[in-house]
């Protein structure tokens, strides 16, 4: 009889990889790009793939001394290896390096707990988060860093669960060369995050000595500079004060300690609704995990019991905690909080839910607190689908008959996703019953992989055939018109369009005064047709002998100037 042990590792990662085309490859080109981020920074790739400039980001034929160039090469890369700009290649790189970030969290999981079940559990949570999902699927800035310093800080507390003395000092040289990345993927907060974790997680391991050992730090350094470096010299030299002062003062420490200016000052809370949102389907788990953990700490507290790291165990979840902890307080202290930010935290976040799962499925620890979650995880989404199944049966009779129409049109998605929903709640809540762990992870993981394709199938394009999918098309074809010019008037703000071959004029607001300056741009440019694209609620054209409408739909409508 053969007793030999089935290595389990490739079905691991063959699932995780299979996850990862089915969540986030499989549905990336089948939307149009979202305004005004998406559009952005996309058209900036395009242009600099079509210019080959490569160390000065264009935005509308500006210099863009915003952000790094990291994002931007990616997508260049991207387009080279697809020989095509399509929406599909624009988003490629965003989806390659949420995929990446997925298995480098399986291989370092299972690497500091030495359990492949442990990796493979952690690293599904983070594929299966509603937050990291959004990001796979947007093409942005905000995953590559979320990935980088994940990597970078992965990579630098790897030697915390290694003795090998060779196997630390790769460790350290990853950790320095993922920094680098980091940084030029979203500026020195990529330096400023991986260095906060790091310093916390070895005080409270005590091994902050290990930080600066010359074995470690002289070639780390060597690494960090030869990768980061280069582009920072360049683009001081060609732009030197003007650089400096919108990427180091206005981009980084205006951003940190005084929004004011930039209109974006959050509450120090701000971030809770959005990181208990985006875990979804991991929500509750992750409430009745702190729950006990914090009653643990008070109980420690309270009896003056040391905390000793002494269990691979209590090892990771004190990593985990300690990323967690310094990525919610750096970003919830910053003056400047944009919804996106908090992605950085999700990558803690999986090793604490994947742990709970782990030591429920391995140990059958924390099941009661798996059980009491999963019910109302599951209790909850049948409630919601079931409700929204039942609205979407009467609507006709309470909605007024201008609004019936938007849910007419969305109710062939709505219903079956519904049906869906209320279906794979119905087989969670049975498995739950029957104590049956992992078959009760997969159908969470199923339930995502409905959502996921809801969304990007059917919701996002229902959502921006309401404006974007109209945006674009009255864009171009002003963009094919002769010897055209775009001119954007009363929209709330820049950048909603771009043209990676003509400029774009932006009148932003809607004030009375702008009108006389799109009368004065117009005579300005009188060897070009102008053509004005503006908002259907905006009716100061109206009757203006200056201005004929020649196109106008649901949101937009195009004017054309008259004067010559």
């Amino acid at each position: 009889m053969n007793n030999k042990k089935i290595d389990i590792e490739p079905c691991y990662i063959l699932l995780l990889i299979l996850g990862c085309i089915l969540f986030i490859f499989s549905n990336i080109g089948i939307y149009p790009l979202i305004d005004i981020d998406e559009t952005r920074y996309v058209n900036m790739s395009k242009y600099m793939y079509l210019t080959k400039e490569y160390i000065t980001p264009i935005l509308n034929f500006e210099p863009f001394l915003e952000k790094p160039p990291l994002y931007f090469w990616l997508n260049v890369l991207s387009y080279k290896f697809f020989n095509t700009q399509s929406i599909f290649a624009s988003r490629f790189a965003t989806a390659f390096t949420g995929s990446f970030g997925v298995l480098f969290t399986y291989f370092f999981a299972k690497r500091i707990l030495n359990d492949k079940l442990y990796g493979f559990l952690s690293a599904s949570v983070l594929l299966a988060s509603a937050w990291f999902l959004v990001f796979c699927h947007v093409a942005i800035l905000d995953l590559n860093f979320m990935v980088f310093s994940m990597c970078a800080i992965y990579c630098a507390a790897l030697p915390l669960f290694v003795e090998n003395e060779k196997s630390k000092k790769i460790c350290w040289y990853f950790g320095y060369f993922f920094m680098a990345t980091s940084i030029l993927a979203k500026g020195f907060i990529g330096l400023a995050v991986p260095c906060m974790v790091i310093f916390f997680t070895y005080l409270i391991f005590g091994k902050l000595k290990e930080l600066f050992k010359p074995i470690y730090i002289i070639p780390g350094l060597i690494i960090f500079f030869a990768i980061s470096l280069p582009w920072h010299i360049l683009i001081y030299k060609a732009y030197g004060a003007d650089w400096i002062n919108m990427y180091i003062l206005k981009h980084h420490f205006a951003r940190l300690l005084n929004s004011e200016g930039l209109g974006r000052k959050q509450p120090f809370l701000f971030y809770v609704p959005i990181l208990l949102a985006g875990l979804i389907p991991w929500t509750f788990n992750f409430i009745v995990i702190i729950i006990k953990d914090i009653k643990k700490l008070i109980k420690k507290i309270k009896y003056k019991t040391n905390f000793e790291l002494n269990t691979p165990d209590k090892k990771v979840m004190a990593f985990a905690y300690t990323y967690a902890i310094c990525v919610f307080l750096f970003f919830s202290s910053a003056s400047t909080k944009l919804p996106p930010y908090i992605l950085t935290i999700f990558p803690a976040m999986s090793l604490i839910i994947g742990n709970l799962w782990y030591r429920a499925i391995q140990y059958e620890e924390n099941k009661k607190e798996l059980k009491i979650s999963n019910y109302i995880n599951s209790i909850l989404f049948a409630v919601v689908s079931f409700a929204g199944l039942v609205f979407a049966l009467i609507y006709k009779a309470i909605l007024p008959q201008d609004i019936e129409l938007y849910i007419d049109n969305a109710t062939t998605f709505a219903i079956p996703s519904l049906i869906y929903i209320f279906i794979i709640s119905l087989y969670t809540f049975d498995s739950i019953k029957k104590e049956k762990l992992f078959q009760t992870f997969i159908f969470h993981l199923a339930l995502m992989v409905g959502a996921v394709y809801i969304t990007c199938d059917f919701g996002i394009p229902y959502y921006t055939s309401f404006a974007q999918d109209e945006l674009e098309e009255y864009a171009a074809f002003i963009n094919n018109q002769k010897n055209s010019q775009t001119v954007t008037y009363g929209f709330s703000a820049k950048y909603s369009i771009l043209n990676p071959k003509k400029k774009i004029k932006y009148i932003v607001t809607s004030n009375k005064d702008n009108y006389e300056e799109l009368v004065k741009y117009v005579n300005k440019n009188k060897k070009k047709n102008v053509y004005i694209l503006t908002r259907t609620k905006i009716t100061d054209l109206d009757n203006k002998k200056e201005f004929k409408q020649i196109k106008s739909g649901k949101v937009y409508k195009i004017y054309k100037d008259t004067i010559h």
